[in-house]
């Protein structure tokens, strides 16, 4: 039976080369050894990143008899195909083919497929293609943000340039048209996100240059056509605009505001592992599968808990500590920042400070560099291990797994979307329509959510959460952040014991 297989060889591997001191690889192992051979779909949260459980998911594609594809974003192709699988495959005495992407129609037999989610996502949506095929979805925290990037349309710079090249006639009335669209988008206020709805007279000026050039065959203008037609279903999309003011350059996109009912299709025809770091607080997934439109119940649904001793996190509360609204905040976070930095002996491990707000991450930038000097790093992947990284949210979220696990982290904020950046404020608005709690059903999942995230590299070596927003301890959703932190060993006093 391949589970009894895949557990044997693994084991072994395990113990003549001990790559990972994760202790729940044959579990895993055997979970998507037992998907693979009954063609049952599941939903894995393994707690860690991608490099640590890789291990236990290409053991059994790679025993099993069948054709896998694994689709992984391209930042993990080179080494997995250069160096994991063929070390791999030689430990193992297997000789499976590895392709670096989807052919273009079902391969038959015994083959190992690397793709990523953007050229599966093309292939698969509205097709039958590898409908035979097993799935692995290696970081599937990722998907959402994957199809919904799939599902937008974009239009930069360079769209605007061919459509005049290849309109000579109506060269003059799309320059003029976009003279006035770029006016209209320089003239909106700086926000920090760098993005804008599309105001009405801009998707005038839009309408106005497609409906003033031919009809062609070309992608752009069926791209165009499309967009326009967005124009007209704002209750399911959302139409924006990204400015880059240093350039002189923008790009207009359209996204949807719901995934369902877009991609049900593709859960339906194949069996599908999905592996993940973090999803939600439940095994099931719910929210997950149910943005994604999957039916869980055909699911089999595994969650991996931190309980190992060396995977507790160490969190500080301030007592005592202002609101973020509240004017004195920003003095308080930069003092706090400064004497936990301070505190911190030098141990060959980074110091993470994730500021969202832009002006106070600068501030604080500012007021450590003049502490530390070249130690503090401004959203740079150019590091020491004793470096000090100020940075926001999502630079963190992309980069994590390049850093070592840091001694400490500091959160000024709860990673709570704001509604002051414009594309969150129309996803609330979308919740608002439909008569539901925007607060509880989008935000504060989506903090959790992305709290958990961050924290992942933390655990590792039993790090510091420094969590300086004090909502998690006055307001009714406080606990539900602290439970998705559990295990916890919490303080609201600076030990320096703790950071030493």
């Amino acid at each position: 039976m391949l589970e009894a297989q895949v557990h044997s060889e693994l084991r072994n591997f395990l113990r003549t080369h001990s790559p990972s001191d994760w202790v729940h690889h044959l579990t895993m192992a055997r979970m998507v050894a037992r998907g693979l051979r009954l063609g049952r779909s599941a939903i894995i949260q393994t707690g860690v990143h991608h490099h640590t459980y890789d291990l236990s998911y290409l053991t059994p594609a790679l025993l099993c008899q069948e054709t896998v594809i694994i689709v992984t974003p391209q930042k993990n192709h080179h080494q997995l195909i250069e160096q994991k699988i063929p070390f791999l495959q030689a430990n193992l005495g297997t000789n499976k083919v590895v392709y670096n992407h989807l052919p273009t129609s079902n391969k038959k037999g015994n083959n190992l497929i690397i793709t990523d989610p953007q050229n599966w996502l093309k292939k698969t949506i509205n097709s039958s293609h590898h409908q035979g095929c097993n799935i692995i979805i290696e970081e599937a925290e990722k998907l959402p943000q994957f199809i919904n990037e799939y599902l937008t349309i974009s239009i930069d710079v360079y769209d605007w340039f061919r459509l005049q090249f290849s309109h000579q006639k109506n060269k003059n009335n799309i320059q003029d048209n976009l003279a006035k669209l770029t006016q209209s988008i320089f003239s909106h206020p700086i926000n920090p996100y760098n993005s804008y709805l599309l105001e009405k007279k801009e998707k005038n000026f839009i309408k106005e240059i497609v409906l003033n050039i031919k009809s062609d065959q070309s992608d752009l203008y069926h791209k165009l056509i499309q967009l326009t037609k967005r124009f007209l279903d704002p209750e399911n999309y959302i139409n924006y605009v990204e400015v880059n003011r240093q350039k002189g350059q923008f790009i207009i996109k359209s996204s949807p505001l719901n995934l369902q009912g877009r991609i049900e299709g593709i859960w339906q025809k194949k069996s599908i592992t999905f592996i993940a770091n973090y999803l939600s607080p439940e095994k099931e997934a719910m929210d997950y599968t149910k943005q994604l439109g999957i039916d869980n119940h055909d699911y089999t649904c595994l969650k991996f808990s931190a309980h190992a001793p060396n995977a507790i996190l160490k969190l500080y509360i301030p007592e005592k500590f202002p609101f973020p609204n509240s004017p004195e905040f920003q003095n308080y976070v930069s003092k706090e920042i400064s004497a936990l930095v301070s505190s911190a002996k030098i141990n060959h491990q980074p110091i993470i400070v994730i500021v969202e707000d832009v002006p106070l991450q600068a501030q604080i930038t500012s007021i450590l560099a003049s502490q530390f000097g070249s130690r503090v790093k401004l959203n740079e992947l150019n590091f020491s291990n004793n470096t000090v990284l100020v940075c926001g949210i999502d630079f963190w979220y992309q980069h994590q797994d390049k850093f070592p696990s840091p001694q400490l982290m500091i959160m000024a904020t709860l990673p709570i979307p704001s509604l002051e950046n414009p594309l969150v404020a129309a996803q609330v608005n979308y919740y608002k329509s439909q008569k539901k709690d925007w607060f509880r059903l989008y935000l504060l999942p989506h903090g959790i959510k992305t709290m958990q995230q961050l924290t992942v590299s933390l655990r590792k070596n039993q790090g510091v959460l420094a969590l300086l927003d004090n909502r998690v301890s006055f307001r009714s959703y406080g606990n539900r952040v602290l439970e998705a932190l559990e295990p916890y060993a919490k303080i609201n006093y600076l030990d320096l014991t703790w950071l030493s």
